[in-house]
């Protein structure tokens, strides 16, 4: 994902993960050492079921109205889990995790959202399989629209994502590689309209992996491409897709900060967000909490 908005990160607490057959149990925070220096936790309750309690980020232009997670017009749009945020981090550090940077001219955007019907807003972990189904469900097509090559944009991203057949294979590196090939093809420089409908309606930018993590400081990966290497070692952070509802609708607390001198250095708490933010509108503040 390369896009105006922060998904979260923590801090000071271990990374927790599976591998083949083998599995690690999740771990409170309270249990993570003190001189712990990983900066996020995934614990597989959060991974294999939706927690119902995000956070989206973003840095906005003045004046720019907020009524819905992701812009108007966009189908869906990346959150984090709240539980990732422990402790939070400064808003100078937020981005990094979720493959953006800060911008301290512009006007920070924070919400914090318990959807209160899970089935409306249809969260996903942005994976790329995720992302195909969703878009079926999204962009439904009719039956012969996929027969030859459709023109319209949405049906061309509709018919490849049901084109998609995830297949189930005896080696982990095979079952990536036939799924990564497939994702790949949307930028190999012929499918320029389906990237562009990814971009305004999803969110879905280069810097995007599809493994339901985000990918640390992929913001300029125009400017400075990652090795695989780099990619598997920043992908940290866990990241969602939920449909673009109303504030109100996706139970939404949010604010809206100004720049102020010294914004960047204060934490951005998800409780304050709770406390001070509108109930289903963005709120302004004029300061994040000092603690």
């Amino acid at each position: 994902m390369k896009a105006p908005v922060f998904l979260g990160c923590v801090s000071v607490v271990l990374v927790l993960s599976g591998c083949a057959s083998h599995r690690v149990a999740t771990a409170s925070i309270a249990a993570a050492p003190a001189a712990a220096v990983a900066p996020v936790m995934t614990a597989e309750a959060v991974r294999e079921s939706m927690p119902n309690d995000y956070l989206r980020v973003s840095f906005l232009p003045a004046g720019v109205p907020v009524t819905s997670i992701a812009k108007p017009g966009a189908l869906r749009g990346f959150m984090t889990a709240t539980v990732l945020y422990s402790p939070p981090l400064t808003v100078e550090e937020y981005p990094k995790y979720s493959g953006l940077e800060n911008d301290d001219s512009k006007v920070l955007v924070a919400m914090r959202c318990k959807p209160p019907d899970a089935q409306k807003a249809d969260a996903v972990l942005a994976t790329w399989p995720n992302v195909f189904m969703a878009v079926q469900r999204d962009v439904p097509v009719e039956p012969g629209d996929c027969d030859a090559t459709p023109s319209d944009p949405d049906k061309q991203v509709a018919c490849y994502a049901k084109a998609f057949s995830d297949l189930a294979e005896a080696a982990v590196p095979t079952s990536l590689a036939h799924t990564f090939d497939y994702a790949g093809t949307i930028y190999d420089g012929k499918h320029a309209a389906m990237a562009k409908w990814l971009q305004d309606y999803y969110g879905i930018y280069p810097a995007f992996a599809g493994t339901g993590y985000s990918v640390k400081d992929s913001y300029f990966i125009d400017k400075k491409p990652m090795t695989s290497q780099q990619i598997l070692v920043k992908s940290v952070s866990s990241e969602y897709l939920l449909k673009n509802l109303a504030l109100k609708d996706a139970g939404c607390r949010c604010i809206s900060v100004a720049p102020y001198s010294g914004r960047a250095h204060d934490r951005l708490d998800p409780e304050f967000i709770e406390q001070s933010g509108g109930d289903g509108v963005c709120k302004q503040v004029d300061r994040l909490s000092a603690h």
